[in-house]
């Protein structure tokens, strides 16, 4: 392997460049992702449905490289505060601000107003994928309590944690078979584990350092996959008879069962790619390039606004010749691309310079 395969979990680069495709697919509105809501008479509206579902993994994908990463780690709470969250809060102060000019000056063309940028920094997203940034920042903030737990925990705990979960997230789907609508089980009734910034952590750690090489298994494997595809279409039939119930076809109705029980197909994903990963040598060249890609899915993801606006023609010059969701998948990965071109660009030529630059003023 080469030089960076050594220090990395290649496998979990991979995953990164799964999770950050489908981070920017799920942006993509009625020209992708929510394709289905205006394609019921289709005979593709049961895989477009499908897609828009299985692309919820996403966010998981990243929680759980996460866990696996940061968990089995220990640390100073003076780095932890210094060099993980202030860090982070730096990266989303500045990366808001950037999101806010491009919205102004590019999309509304609306005047600046710094009172007005501190205000939404402070009370809501600055562009849509940032809620995740919010997120995260809070579970940088936990790493110290989800460590204890993650070491702690026995294998027993662990399979009741995703027992638990399961639980849980059966609730809504019960409460609408039940009720459809008109009322919910007690809200009282909940799990601290139900947090994703909790649950997906501590299963990405049970993953990466407690299963072994003899715990993934060709059976175990097709197991997991017949469920994922099983609760994906559960989660695809209940959508489709709310919206059909209630005439609902937004944004927001049309996802209300997406995320429910996307918990397995996202242990799925995960399972998979690490068991492949494991069982295959790459060519060392390979994993130097997967492993550079997935260091770019940081950067892809703070600028993702920008690299779907400013590549949609790709969509519009596409969608004439070729169908919408094709045309849509091809936008979105040129977008990828250009993003993930100028994230290795600035830190393969600019960042160097002025690493080079500072050294020489120390001398």
């Amino acid at each position: 392997m080469g030089e960076i395969d050594k220090k990395r979990k290649v496998y979990i680069d991979f995953l990164k460049i799964i999770a950050i495709y489908m981070v920017m697919f799920n942006h993509t509105y009625e020209k992708g992702y929510l394709l289905f809501t205006i394609t019921q008479g289709s005979n593709w509206y049961p895989v477009y449905l499908f897609c828009s579902i299985f692309i919820k993994i996403a966010v998981p994908l990243f929680f759980m490289a996460s866990g696996a990463l940061l968990l089995g780690k220990e640390e100073s709470y003076k780095d932890l505060l210094c060099k993980r969250f202030f860090k982070y809060f730096l990266i989303l102060l500045m990366g808001s601000f950037i999101a806010y000019l491009y919205q102004c000056l590019r999309l509304d063309s609306e005047k600046v107003s710094i009172q007005k940028f501190f205000t939404q920094l402070y009370t809501k997203d600055l562009t849509v994928a940032y809620w995740y940034l919010y997120a995260y920042l809070a579970f940088i903030l936990m790493l110290p309590l989800l460590r204890k737990l993650a070491k702690a925990m026995t294998d027993q705990e662990y399979k009741w944690m995703f027992f638990m979960f399961g639980i849980i997230k059966m609730l809504p789907i019960l409460d609408f078979l039940i009720w459809q609508g008109n009322a919910e089980h007690n809200s009282n009734f909940s799990f601290f584990i139900s947090s994703d910034t909790v649950f997906y952590p501590l299963m990405g750690f049970y993953l990466d350092q407690r299963m072994k090489k003899e715990d993934f298994t060709l059976k175990k494997l097709l197991i997991l996959s017949g469920m994922s595809v099983a609760v994906i279409t559960v989660c695809g039939l209940l959508t489709n008879y709310k919206c059909t119930l209630t005439g609902e076809w937004g944004d927001v109705p049309s996802q209300t069962f997406f995320k429910t029980l996307i918990f397995i197909p996202s242990i799925t994903v995960y399972y998979r790619v690490k068991m492949w990963f494991t069982n295959h040598e790459l060519n060392g060249k390979l994993c130097d390039i997967i492993a550079e890609m997935g260091k770019a899915t940081f950067g892809i993801f703070l600028f993702e606004q920008i690299c779907r606006h400013e590549t949609k023609f790709v969509f519009y010059l596409l969608e004439p010749y070729i169908h919408t969701f094709p045309a849509c998948c091809i936008w979105i990965l040129v977008a990828c691309i250009c993003g993930m071109t100028v994230v290795l660009g600035v830190r393969k030529l600019l960042i160097p310079k002025i690493l080079k630059r500072n050294q020489r003023q120390i001398r």
